[in-house]
């Protein structure tokens, strides 16, 4: 259904300077402020911070330094949105962003750690493929 909503929202051809171009920087945004809010609401870091305070900060430490790999990656896709590019990619960029700025926030929270870290690697190797995918096709 969602693919379906998408196709129809969505033309073939994203063109740039449109409308087109703000509601994908509207849903870039939305999509991640969405990740972020469901990964704080499902972690409980309490057992963690008790049991292992080192460790806690350690884990941390290693959420903030992807939280700024995070940001520099929805940037990239802010700065991509600008230009015309295919739905697949548009689809594609989104969701590896939504994903990558869900899973740093599932790290902060130390909760389902190796999950979050599997989640995070993934999303940022499928985002730099589409780049790379994307950029042999013109």
């Amino acid at each position: 259904m969602a693919q379906i909503a998408l196709r129809t929202f969505l033309p073939t051809r994203v063109a740039a300077p449109s409308a087109n171009r703000l509601l994908l920087r509207a849903g870039l945004l939305a999509g991640a402020a969405i990740s972020v809010g469901l990964a704080a609401w499902w972690g409980d870091p309490s057992g963690y911070l008790q049991a292992d305070p080192a460790l806690a900060r350690l884990l941390r430490g290693m959420a903030l330094i992807k939280s700024l790999i995070a940001m520099a990656a929805v940037g990239a896709v802010w700065w991509r949105f600008g230009s015309p590019l295919s739905r697949a990619a548009a689809c594609g960029y989104a969701v590896t962003s939504w994903t990558i700025a869900g899973s740093t926030m599932l790290i902060w929270e130390l909760s389902a750690i190796p999950l979050a870290a599997l989640l995070f690697h993934a999303a940022l190797l499928g985002m730099v493929m589409i780049g790379w995918r994307a950029g042999r096709a013109r």
